[in-house]
């Protein structure tokens, strides 16, 4: 027999081949997955038109067909699934998750199955073997935090006494804090008296404050007549008072018209301030108007100014009619200048038309200048058409330089309140030079293309010194090279040296190539 003769092939060749087989393969395997696609989507068809027996036989051929497909796990839970559905043998179909589980336990399936099992499990425990519900309740023992969450997600949608039960002990044997947070959870769903008591004894005993609180705002979900005494009951409590302050937020979205003045009382007369200040918090997520009473009240009497502020606070987010007039009263009759102030700027959160009137009355009588201050800065804030005129007129005619420039400052907060045109008719009407050079500040930091131009009339035309050399700083404020040529016109041809030398330090300011250029220019003439 003739021994074959081994031929190289030139390199290039070898390559080529290599190439062509590579190509071949993975055109195989392209193939070979469009075709298993192809296969599972008609097979997942038939479980979305509920043919069960269909789903079946075509999920048993796919498997056989394709075993090496990614979707393999998929095809062999809906085996078990179509199994259920056709109302084959309880006992099978639980096994049959069974398997799926320990086979597939990375599967994104794998939840439903576990969620699945254990409802079969139930089932098969009311119909007389136990040793089913016994094989589940076992896994509430092990530290497998899926499948107590399947455990507990099919359990509550039992919605039965035993369930709840099933729950309540799954809970006192659960020793991560991560899974009692979901359990409690699922109590509060379970809107049962048992589900009640049982929340109240975790959200005063749980080691864990986290799921304490989480116990607070479960119980809130019972929606029952005896949830609303719970929360009280927990509010006045010896316990943790973060947990106190949940139940306080938790009375709040409840609402009620007994509500209200149980935070109020809290909000009045509690030692601990930052309870006190949660009960006013609370009172603004109520509805009734009554709140906003209460709120008013808590201003007068409470003696904390901590807590008289979160009222402020809370009634400018209320922004009702009765809390337009209690802030106004406090911004101008209350005796510690720093509630006045912050019931100023209060205002200026609501957007409703009484506000700019009792804003205009605190700006004009407010008992301190950072009061009048205040009520002007939330007079921008409103953005409100009649807002811009009274802060015009005020920076033009107030005789406070102070307040003036506020109201320039203020003015910024409007829309075009950076108008050059606006702030150019300021410049020509207010008689303080303070105020004039402020409004010519704001000219410059605008980045309207008509400062430029308003500026330079100013540095040319007005007979002030001081404001002919306010406008060339603000000149190089705009930090623009359209300034750069006004700017070195002055610096050789002012009309004394104070105005050419801050022309020169203008154009040091604005520090572009242009302006360094028109520097250079001004040294060699």
């Amino acid at each position: 027999m003739k021994s074959r003769q081994f031929i190289p092939l030139p390199r290039n060749l070898a390559l080529a081949t290599i190439g062509a087989v590579i190509f071949l393969s993975l055109a195989v395997q392209a193939r070979a997955q469009d075709a298993s696609a192809k296969a599972y989507e008609k097979a997942y068809g038939y479980i979305l038109e509920e043919k069960w027996q269909n789903a079946q036989e075509s999920f048993t051929a796919f498997i056989k067909t394709y075993p090496k497909s990614k979707s393999v796990d998929a095809a062999q839970y809906w085996l078990c699934y179509t199994r259920d559905k056709k109302g084959e043998s309880q006992e099978d179909v639980f096994e049959c998750y069974n398997t799926f589980i320990k086979s597939y336990p990375k599967s994104k399936w794998v939840d439903d199955a576990k969620s699945n099992m254990v409802n079969v499990a139930y089932d098969l425990a009311k119909k007389g073997k136990p040793e089913y519900k016994a094989r589940i309740e076992g896994m509430g023992d092990e530290e497998d935090d899926d499948v107590k969450l399947a455990a507990l997600n099919a359990l509550a949608n039992m919605g039965s006494d035993e369930a709840t039960d099933a729950i309540i002990d799954l809970y006192d044997h659960t020793k991560s804090e991560k899974m009692r947070s979901k359990i409690v959870y699922v109590i509060g769903n379970s809107e049962s008296d048992k589900g009640s008591k049982k929340l109240m004894q975790i959200a005063q005993n749980d080691p864990s404050i986290k799921v304490r609180k989480d116990a607070v705002y479960a119980l809130t979900n019972q929606g029952s007549k005896e949830t609303e005494l719970a929360l009280k009951q927990l509010v006045k409590a010896n316990i943790d008072r973060e947990v106190r302050k949940a139940a306080l937020y938790s009375l709040g979205n409840i609402g009620s018209k007994d509500v209200v003045p149980f935070l109020g009382e809290v909000a009045r007369t509690d030692q601990d301030d930052e309870l006190a200040k949660a009960a006013t918090h609370a009172l603004g997520n109520t509805d009734e108007e009554a709140a906003s009473n209460e709120l008013k009240r808590i201003l007068k009497e409470s003696k904390s100014l901590e807590v008289r502020k979160a009222a402020l606070y809370t009634l400018g987010n209320r922004g009702d009619k009765t809390s337009i007039a209690s802030l106004k009263e406090t911004a101008l009759s209350d005796v510690d200048p720093e509630l006045c102030k912050a019931a100023a700027y209060a205002l200026g959160n609501i957007d409703e038309a009484e506000v700019i009137p009792a804003l205009k009355e605190i700006a004009a009588k407010g008992q301190d200048d950072e009061t009048r201050k205040a009520a002007l800065y939330s007079m921008g804030n409103t953005g409100k058409p009649a807002a811009k005129e009274f802060l015009v007129a005020t920076a033009v005619g107030n005789s406070d330089a102070e307040i003036a420039k506020t109201a320039i400052y203020a003015l910024g907060y409007c829309s075009d309140g950076h108008d050059p045109k606006l702030l150019l008719d300021i410049v020509k009407k207010s008689p303080l030079p303070e105020v004039r050079k402020q409004a010519m500040y704001q000219i410059g930091n605008s980045d309207d293309p008509e400062a430029i131009s308003a500026l330079t009339k100013i540095s040319g035309d007005d007979k002030d010194p001081e404001l002919q050399v306010a406008a060339v700083y603000a000149l190089g404020n705009t930090g623009k090279d359209e300034a750069v040529p006004v700017l070195a016109d002055i610096a050789k041809k002012g009309a004394n040296k104070k105005l050419r030398s801050a022309a020169v330090n203008a154009l040091g300011q604005i520090g572009t190539d242009k302006a360094r250029a028109a520097l250079l220019d001004i040294l060699q003439h």
